[in-house]
Formats: structure tokens, C-alpha cells, sequence
């Protein structure tokens, strides 16, 4: 069994801060998914089994979907991400030459030390075909930069709104 893909990043905010922003539609808009496929919400339950479902503008149009499994407030939250079509119905990703699963386990855990917050993402594919679990190990340098980016926008609308 492969050891989860795991994102560390450090934060100048409290870890309350860092929480609030996976918690509303206002601050999930400016700040989640790829830095070339800005977001619309869709919907956002953020409980545990709600949703946050999600339209990504990029080159093309492409939906995504959490389903929230736990929720700490403020230590970590744990859901199923997936793409999914415009009903929010859980859908194959798009991406014609790789094999990747239908549905990641994701959890972020923050810690806090004197005003710095320390995230720790964890991702694994579930429900996953060997050949999926194996497509998905295979692009995790893809999923730094791609993740990397995400967190990047974090950073900036952290610091926009401390301002």
C-alpha cells in the first residue's frame, strides 16, 4: 500500500483563519483550484456529509465535488474530492491519457505555533482500480505544482484579507 501523497505549507495566519477559508463559498471563490481555472461555487453545505460542488473556468469548463467526511473546527477536514458533471454527479476526471480514480481521500490538519500555521494535506485515491492507484502515484510531482499553485492563492487571499 502506497503512503498517501502529502503537501507541507506553511502559513503566516492563525489556523482559525486558514479554516475559515475551506469554510465559506465567499472565501472558497477566491482562492481553490487551479490558477488557470478560476472557480465559480456552485453550492457549498460545509458539514459533515454536505458538499461543495463547483465549476472550474479554464480552457474548457470542467465541475468539481467535496463531500465532506469530518470536520474539526479548527484542526482538520476530511473529504471526497471528485470531478463531477454540472448536476453534481460524480464523474471520470478528464484527462484522456491518464487513468486517474474517480475519487480522492483528501485530509488537511493545521497546527498553529506562535500566529504560524502549519498545513499538512494528505490525498489517496479510494474505490480505485490498481491501474487508477497506480496512474495517480505516478503524477504526484504534477499534483505539487498543481496544489502548490492552489496554495499559493491561499496565501494571497490570506494575506489580502488580514489586511
Amino acid at each position: 500500500m502506497e503512503q498517501p501523497f502529502t503537501l507541507n505549507r506553511t502559513f503566516n495566519a492563525s489556523k482559525e483563519m486558514i479554516f475559515d477559508a475551506f469554510a465559506t463559498a465567499e472565501a472558497l471563490a477566491q482562492w481553490w483550484g487551479p490558477v488557470e481555472a478560476p472557480i465559480d461555487v456552485v453550492s457549498l453545505d460545509f458539514r459533515p456529509e454536505g458538499i461543495f460542488h463547483y465549476k472550474m473556468k479554464g480552457t474548457r469548463i470542467s465541475y468539481g465535488i467535496f463531500r465532506y467526511k469530518k470536520i474539526e473546527r479548527p484542526d482538520n477536514i476530511t473529504w471526497i474530492n471528485s470531478f463531477a458533471d454540472e448536476n453534481g454527479a460524480i464523474s471520470k476526471p478528464p484527462f484522456k491519457d491518464f487513468d486517474l480514480p474517480k475519487e480522492i481521500l483528501n485530509t488537511i490538519t493545521l497546527t498553529e505555533t506562535d500566529g504560524i500555521t502549519t498545513l499538512v494535506l494528505k490525498s489517496e485515491p479510494i474505490n480505485a482500480s490498481e491501474s487508477e492507484i497506480n496512474c495517480f502515484y505516478s503524477i504526484t510531482e504534477g499534483m505539487e505544482q498543481g496544489f502548490g499553485g492552489t496554495l499559493n492563492q491561499l496565501a494571497d487571499y490570506l494575506n489580502k484579507i488580514k489586511k
